[in-house]
């Protein structure tokens, strides 16, 4: 995400600006979900208390308030302003926080059974699904007004589908390319002026630290039974020239850059021993701590890496320092994966203009800036993003710039299936089950198959 190799010093060449406004018009992001694997915990139940209503004793009227992966980072923001929007209004905020791995499905068993909450933030890509059910309300009456104009123009695209828009912009993300300053230095490779521009590059850095004295792995690789693994290989798959489906949406996943990108992918671990000893076991959080505890030399991640490790030398945790640079290219270009987490209201909401105060509350600017600051997200609004502590800060400022390379998994109803079958493709090749050609062209005649 980060097409400096330097991002430390200052680049007059560079207009942040404009690179902000590239995060928001890249017609290429489209519908997409951040996955968030910086907050796993819960702070709320199991999120099947009831739909919202006026207290059963005729007391103060309740809007419930679903999200995903509060964790302690994040969790005073929530309190203090749902108490205040209390306040405020003369209401009861029922906030419920889910993990991650238990989101969807809660989603769904509430919508199914008629308990769906008045507002939820959750990812963009499940906005088709949502819509399919009969789920969500349209809020093209927020966003093609004066709400609409704050968010960046791409972002906001973000959150429609057939022509609407199914929910408002809550938080966006993109990966660069981390690496261990320290580990660079004693492998003797530059650890201030690194040249990893290509997948050439970092397989030949990577290399290097394997055959120094490092003594810790020289790359994290992503290779569990979990939906981030194809989000970690889909960099390799479109440098390559490969897609995941056509203009028609069907899928085309088994192209011969598809091949390469895979071989790659697995060629890393297999013929080059550059990765940590279990890649089928480890998902992309595992490795994002390995690194985080200065045990990995290079890794791609989020923002909230560098966050963390910068709080961890403020606490004595951790003593090491980190570089950061652009997701490498490869021969069909540079891309990194944007995405998109949306707050909607559900259909089956009894307080449709309460929910909308909600979300309207929510995006005072000085609580946008709150919350991209402490979640580690990348601002929604552009004036949140136009300030200096994003724009000029070390952590921020190269994913800032990334925006020019975004990209978004396709619009697709069913992407956590087909993400899942490509998942078990990269794991076939991992585990040599398959060869990369077979194996994607496996999950091509399946994937086929399920679009019928």
């Amino acid at each position: 995400m980060q097409p400096d190799n330097n991002p430390e010093s200052s680049d007059d060449s560079i207009d942040r600006r404009q690179l902000l406004q590239a995060l928001g018009a890249g017609g290429a992001i489209a519908i997409a979900g951040c996955s968030g694997d910086g907050g796993s915990g819960s702070d709320g139940g199991d999120g099947d208390s009831g739909s919202g209503s006026d207290g059963g004793d005729g007391g103060t009227q309740s809007v419930q308030f679903l999200t995903m992966g509060v964790g302690d980072n994040i969790k005073q923001f929530f309190e203090e302003n749902n108490a205040a929007f209390e306040e405020e209004h003369g209401v009861d905020v029922e906030f419920t926080s889910v993990t991650w791995d238990n989101a969807r499905q809660t989603v769904n068993n509430r919508v199914d059974g008629g308990q769906a909450p008045d507002v939820s933030r959750w990812p963009a890509r499940w906005i088709p699904q949502l819509v399919g059910k009969d789920a969500l309300e349209p809020l093209d009456d927020m966003m093609d007004g004066e709400f609409g104009e704050q968010f960046y123009d791409g972002v906001a695209e973000g959150t429609m589908y057939n022509g609407s828009h199914y929910g408002v912009p809550w938080a966006a993300s993109n990966k660069c390319l981390y690496y261990n300053k320290d580990v660079f230095e004693t492998a003797g490779l530059d650890p201030e002026n690194p040249s990893i521009d290509s997948w050439q590059d970092m397989v030949d850095a990577a290399k290097q630290i394997r055959d120094s004295d490092a003594s810790v792995p020289a790359l994290g690789l992503a290779g569990a039974d979990a939906i981030e693994t194809g989000s970690q290989y889909y960099h390799y798959h479109w440098s390559h020239g490969a897609d995941l489906v056509d203009d028609e949406g069907m899928p085309v996943v088994n192209s011969s850059g598809a091949v390469d990108a895979l071989s790659l992918y697995t060629d890393l671990h297999l013929e080059h021993d550059v990765t940590q000893s279990s890649p089928l076991s480890s998902t992309r959080q595992d490795i994002r701590q390995l690194f985080e505890n200065g045990d990995l030399g290079m890794v791609i991640g989020h923002v909230y890496t560098g966050l963390n490790i910068t709080s961890a030398q403020e606490n004595d945790e951790v003593d090491f320092d980190y570089g950061i640079v652009q997701v490498p290219r490869g021969p069909e270009g540079r891309y990194s994966l944007f995405t998109i987490d949306t707050l909607a209201i559900l259909s089956q909401s009894e307080h449709k203009d309460l929910a909308r105060d909600l979300i309207r509350f929510y995006f005072d600017e000085e609580r946008r800036f709150q919350y991209s600051k402490q979640k580690g997200f990348l601002p929604v609004v552009e004036a949140v993003g136009e300030r200096s502590y994003f724009s000029d800060s070390k952590n921020w400022g190269p994913f800032v710039e990334a925006g020019q390379y975004a990209r978004a998994r396709p619009k697709l109803s069913n992407f956590s299936e087909f993400n899942d079958r490509m998942v078990q493709a990269i794991q076939e090749a991992l585990a040599e089950r398959k060869t990369p050609q077979k194996a994607l062209n496996d999950a091509q005649s399946d994937l086929e198959d399920a679009m019928e």
